[in-house]
């Protein structure tokens, strides 16, 4: 979720029913200075995504092929090589969570793609808990993973929640009339269709604010 600010062109030529469903995701009350995190001091306790990766245990061979098989497209690549300037993604999740292991190997990939403007770290709930309950879902959770972005002086851009809006949207939708199998089934298979690109569109949008729109 991101708060405050419009949305810059990236999103120019999307449906409307989609912008919709991403403002949904995307939108959370500003963060107010007296409630931030400190940021900076989380990014420190952080772990490196590809220490992160080395170490997981649940969900293990999930976590390992989807990294190694993500693939970035041309527009995604040039639009973070376009970024104004370097860009830290804090993301508090943990490896069993099945959200997690299906958005950070994507992302992880884009930042090893981009070094120069990217770089991911994980955090765990424990520690990052305060960052959670600032970017609750649409329906009102606590939810892994949840993805801030920051600048390289460790100043709040934005946050992305759990899933991508398309999915998201459905999921809320649609969890109180099916079965959990069904549910679950539905879920699996879009996420493998979709190849972690609406994840990127999304955390693109956040990368490319400023600083300031996101206060």
């Amino acid at each position: 979720m991101m708060s405050g600010g419009p949305f810059p062109v990236i999103l120019s030529g999307m449906t409307a029913p989609f912008v919709s469903a991403l403002a949904i995701v995307l939108a959370v009350s500003a963060v107010q200075a007296w409630q931030a995190p400190d940021y900076g001091a989380l990014w420190e306790k952080a772990t490196p995504f590809p220490e992160f990766l080395e170490n997981v245990k649940a969900r293990q061979k999930d976590w390992k092929t989807r990294f190694a098989n993500a693939a970035v497209d041309a527009g995604a690549l040039n639009d973070a090589r376009a970024l104004p300037g370097r860009r830290r993604i804090l993301a508090v999740a943990t490896d069993r969570c099945s959200d997690s292991a299906w958005a950070l190997p994507f992302i992880a990939k884009l930042a090893a793609v981009v070094p120069e403007k990217l770089e991911l770290r994980v955090i765990n709930p424990r520690e990052g808990g305060r960052i959670q309950q600032l970017h609750l879902t649409p329906d009102g959770r606590v939810a892994t993973p949840t993805v801030v972005v920051l600048d390289e002086n460790n100043r709040y851009m934005g946050g992305w929640v759990e899933r991508p809006a398309e999915l998201q949207t459905w999921y809320i939708r649609n969890k109180p009339n099916i079965t959990s199998d069904e549910l679950y089934a539905h879920v699996s298979k879009w996420y493998a269709d979709d190849a972690g690109r609406s994840t990127i569109r999304e955390l693109l949008i956040i990368l490319g604010r400023t600083a300031a729109e996101g206060k």
